[in-house]
This record gives structure tokens, C-alpha cells and sequence, in this order.
């Protein structure tokens, strides 16, 4: 009984497409004497010749050129059988790129969500892009960077003048990439704890008139930052942008100048300054899961459980209200 084996088959499918041995050993990157050795092997196990020879040409037999569709066929078959493998072996050891800043690493909502993730999927594996949001932003525009955990809001990025893919910024992303928001976090202001600011609860508007407030730069994008500067300046306060203008730095710069200062409300004050609401002030960061343009499967997947993982959260929450 004849049972087929791939190797010869594939030879002699090579043989009958390029009508050469030495053309076919090369397509299959294998040496002339190999290929011609399989088929003859093949030959002998059907017991009849698949091909006439001359000393300038090699030609289909009449029994070559009726078992070679079906040849071609079963070879196609196996192909995809092959490739269907490879697909269900490497969905479980696949891997994808996560940016998550390094000042987010203190952030519970990502590590509770990272630490369920590895839980539930233990091998599928990822690494951590550490670099700061402003760089992240544009990679995952360009299908270099799969997925992110950004602190920040979402906006429109397009426009005259605006090109969605080239951000620059730390804290504005395009309002086209799907996301997931883990946590909204309203914005507040930084008071020195000797001001008679720190005395309210919530500070009146008219209460700010002639203060001086540190501003985050103009970095974190005109979306988050033109409100705020024209929310202050129409409560009468001065605006002081520092030099160095990220987050953290203007708090530093207000607590070391004793004055006010735009608080994200993510992490905690400095020491010499208390966090209080403003009245009318209505400005917030989300902390979310953003999905890239081109994210792969791995990075998908990371996506929707995500979005379940937060969903039953949420859920979780309603049920304790209630």
C-alpha cells in the first residue's frame, strides 16, 4: 500500500512546474542529487515512472500528469493545515508592546490591571515601553507602539495645520483611537498651606483675582492647557508658566515660590501645599487603556479584557452604592 510522504511529493510537484531537476533543487533549496534521489524513491514506491527523460528535456508520463493535481492539491492541503498549526501554537505564546510612562508606575489601576492580566492570560507576554507619553502618542498614530495605559485626555487631532500622526505632546491623543478609561481624576488647585486660600473648602472664583498660579506648559496640548489659561485669567489670576513645565516640576516651583499651582490630582501634594477644589473648575485626566492603529492580535486581546476587567469594576462599585 502506498503511503504518500510530503518530501517526495514536493519534488516531484517541483520537478513537473519548473521541468528541470536542477531548476527544482534549487527552488526548494536542496542539492540536484537530492531531489533526484526522492524521486526516484517516489517512483519506486508507486511502482511506475512519472516522467520520460531525454538527455535535453524531462517530461510528465501519462500517469505523472494524472496524479499531479491531485498532488498539487493535497501539497495546498497541507499548507494550510501547517499554517492553521503555527497560528493555534502561537496564540498562546504571543507578545506585544505596551507603553505605560514611568511616573504611571505608581498608578493601582495599572498594576491591579496588569497583575489580573497575567493571571488570566499567562502566556501571552508583553514589553513595557517606558518612555514619556509624548513619544508614545505619535507610535501608536504609527502602528509602532500596540497598545498604551496614558494619562490624559482624548481630543481631536485633526484639522488645518494638524497632523493626527505626528503629536507632540504629553497628555492630548487623538479621539479616534478606541479606548478604555480606568479612572477619571478631576483636576484642582495647589494652595501654599499658609494662604488664606487653604482656609476654604472650595475657593470662590472672585477669591483668585490678582493670585499667581503656576500653568502647566503648553507640552501637554493646547486641548488641556487653553482652557485651563483662559479659565484663570477670566477669575482675574496671573499666570506663571515655569521653565520647566511637566507636572511635577510646577509644583515644585510653586511649593519652592509660595504660590498657587494647577494640581493634576494624580499624585500627592507637596508638603507645602494642600489640594482644594475651585469653583467652576471643571477640568479632569483620565488614566486609560488606548489602543494603537495597527495593534496586533496579542495586544487585541489585552484590549478587551480590559474592557471586561473595568466593566466588572464598575459593577462591583454600583453594587456597593446600592
Amino acid at each position: 500500500m502506498f503511503h504518500p510522504e510530503l518530501r517526495l511529493l514536493r519534488s516531484f510537484a517541483a520537478i513537473a512546474a519548473e521541468g528541470s531537476v536542477t531548476r527544482a533543487a534549487e527552488r526548494l533549496s536542496l542539492t540536484q542529487p537530492t531531489v533526484s534521489g526522492q524521486l526516484k524513491e517516489l517512483e519506486q514506491d508507486i511502482g511506475f515512472p512519472l516522467f520520460h527523460r531525454t538527455t535535453r528535456s524531462i517530461e510528465l508520463s501519462a500517469h505523472g500528469a494524472r496524479l499531479l493535481p491531485v498532488v498539487e492539491k493535497l501539497l495546498a492541503q497541507a499548507d494550510l493545515l501547517r499554517d492553521e498549526v503555527g497560528a493555534l501554537q502561537t496564540e498562546g505564546r504571543t507578545h506585544f508592546r505596551l507603553g505605560a510612562a514611568m511616573y504611571s508606575m505608581d498608578i493601582a489601576d495599572r498594576v491591579d490591571l496588569l497583575d489580573a492580566f497575567a493571571t488570566a492570560y499567562p502566556n501571552i507576554e508583553y514589553s513595557i515601553d517606558n518612555r514619556l507619553q509624548s513619544a508614545q502618542i505619535p507610535d501608536l498614530m504609527n502602528q509602532r507602539l500596540d497598545v498604551s495605559v496614558l494619562l490624559g485626555i482624548n481630543a481631536p487631532c485633526q484639522g488645518p495645520g494638524v497632523d493626527a500622526t505626528t503629536i507632540h505632546n504629553e497628555t492630548q491623543y487623538s479621539n479616534s483611537l478606541q479606548r478604555v478609561v480606568l479612572r477619571r481624576q478631576a483636576m484642582n488647585l495647589l494652595v501654599p498651606v499658609q494662604s488664606p486660600l487653604a482656609n476654604y473648602a472650595l475657593i470662590p472664583r472672585e477669591a483668585l483675582r490678582g493670585e499667581r498660579i503656576a500653568m502647566l506648559n503648553h507640552e501637554h496640548g493646547s486641548a488641556l492647557t487653553d482652557p485651563i489659561e483662559a479659565f484663570f485669567e477670566a477669575c482675574g489670576a496671573e499666570r506663571v508658566i515655569p521653565r520647566e513645565g511637566n507636572a511635577l516640576a510646577v509644583e515644585r516651583y510653586a511649593e519652592r515660590n509660595g504660590i498657587c499651582a494647577v494640581g493634576i490630582g494624580w499624585f500627592p501634594a507637596p508638603t507645602g501645599l494642600v489640594a482644594l477644589p475651585v469653583e467652576g473648575m471643571d477640568f479632569h485626566l483620565d488614566f486609560a487603556v488606548v489602543l494603537g492603529v495597527g495593534a496586533n492580535r496579542a495586544a487585541r486581546q489585552f484590549f478587551a479584557f480590559a474592557e471586561k476587567w473595568q466593566a466588572a469594576r464598575e459593577a462591583r462599585l454600583t453594587a456597593v452604592a446600592a
